[in-house]
């Protein structure tokens, strides 16, 4: 593992706690990412091949944004799984219930914002989800640009963690009016949805 291998125990320690499995060995092989796949809602790793800890986490925050009920029918191509059980569900189309619409049109960012929330209540760096190479950013100064959006308060991943219920509004979102009473991002109020 090239990026925080120091995090990876932390990590799996809390994706348990928190109700998603974690398996080492070779059912990580051919997964989205180099080192981890997922296999029934089950998260396979390989640490030999595994780019950076924290794309376990970036998978799991897929996992989690969506409701319990789906997680067994969810596998390697996460986006084609989640239209394909909501759709099952509900019929084709965005779904009125927040709680279905909001990983159809803005999983990718909800599971960019989950994962830096998760990391930093773990308390492994950012970083380790955040590395040279992840969400295609190869060269940057300083910051992980995704982290930098984050941190600014306006990536859209925050705004669709609060609209589903798993934290508060932060940032941007906060100042233009919107409150769900929870505690603001990056305090999560559940980390899976029932």
């Amino acid at each position: 593992m090239k990026y925080h291998p120091e995090a990876l125990e932390p990590i799996v320690t809390f994706l348990r706690d928190i109700g998603i499995g974690v398996e080492f060995g070779p059912g990580a092989q051919n997964g989205f990412l180099p080192g981890v796949n997922i296999h029934a809602g089950v998260i396979h790793v390989d640490p030999e091949t595994l780019v950076g800890s924290g794309d376990l986490l970036h998978e799991a925050g897929h996992i989690a944004i969506m409701p319990r009920r789906f997680h067994a029918q969810l596998g390697s191509d996460l986006e084609a799984d989640t239209h394909r059980v909501i759709a099952q569900e509900v019929g084709e189309g965005i779904p009125s219930d927040p709680i279905l619409a909001a990983p159809l049109q803005q999983g990718e960012l909800m599971a960019q914002a989950w994962s830096y929330a998760a990391a930093l209540h773990i308390g492994v760096p950012p970083a380790c989800v955040f590395f040279p190479g992840s969400y295609k950013h190869h060269e940057y100064e300083g910051q992980h640009p995704m982290e930098r959006w984050i941190e600014s308060g306006s990536h859209f991943g925050l705004r669709a963690l609060a609209t589903v219920g798993m934290t508060g509004y932060a940032g941007l979102f906060a100042l233009m009016g919107a409150d769900n009473t929870l505690p603001p991002f990056p305090v999560m109020s559940r980390w899976v949805q029932d």
